[in-house]
């Protein structure tokens, strides 16, 4: 990757959100600075980032989430999609460097309080580290009703691929399916850029978190360092 070194360390996060009585730990490193062609070769190994730090699940005896990418280019919404592109026509999304702005952090702790029921209300320092920080060009994209800020995602932008990082929503508007809209708008701006491949992460099989990815076809994921057509 050219010519950085990195260590490589693992973490014990703590329970897994996604497997019940799992713990979740990650193979980590962090670095403020990674090539374009590094982060998409560690993406197409299976590892993913979260603010400076770049990870890839090493859980005991769990291989559950599987890296998942959508073939834009050929991709057809379904019925449900279709209807939620319909109702989001007057939805404004603009686009923006990475930057702290004090409207996004503000919906991004209404979103974990009132949406995840975080009991502990997030510090600023966690959101900073966590979406404001980022070793490859990442923007923000900004979804308005009118002049209300009711969404806001980041998005890595790559040469070859664009990567879905985070999205969060106002849970007021919560019957808009603003996270299926955003993934459905990332799709189209992907084919805007003549871009092929959108990430989405991991999918966890029959995790309800996680069944809204599987609708989104064709795709494929990460198999044995091999991408495979992904059946539902």
């Amino acid at each position: 990757m050219s010519g950085i070194q990195v260590k490589l360390y693992q973490t014990d996060n703590g329970p897994c959100p996604y497997r019940e009585e799992k713990t979740w730990r990650n193979l980590s490193f962090q670095t403020s600075e990674l090539p374009t062609d590094g982060y998409t070769s560690l993406l197409n190994q299976g590892f993913r980032r979260s603010g400076l730090s770049i990870y890839h699940p090493v859980c005991s005896g769990c291989q559950s989430c599987i890296p998942i990418r959508v073939d834009v280019q050929n991709f057809s919404q379904n019925k449900g999609q279709r209807r939620t592109w319909r109702k989001n026509k007057d939805v404004r999304v603009e686009h923006h460097p990475l930057e702290f702005n004090r409207q996004d952090f503000e919906l991004y702790q209404r979103y974990q309080n009132d949406w995840h029921e975080l009991e502990i209300p997030v510090e600023e320092n966690e959101y900073y580290d966590f979406l404001i920080e980022s070793p490859v060009p990442t923007e923000i994209l900004r979804y308005y009703l009118g002049n209300k800020l009711i969404g806001v995602g980041w998005l890595d932008r790559l040469p070859e691929l664009i990567s879905s990082v985070y999205f969060v929503f106002d849970p007021e508007f919560a019957s808009k399916r603003l996270g299926v809209f955003s993934l459905l708008y990332e799709i189209e701006y992907a084919r805007f850029l003549d871009i092929r491949w959108l990430y989405l992460g991991y999918w966890v099989e029959s995790s309800p978190k996680m069944n809204y990815k599987a609708d989104f076809q064709p795709a494929q994921i990460l198999r044995d360092s091999r991408w495979i057509p992904f059946k539902v």
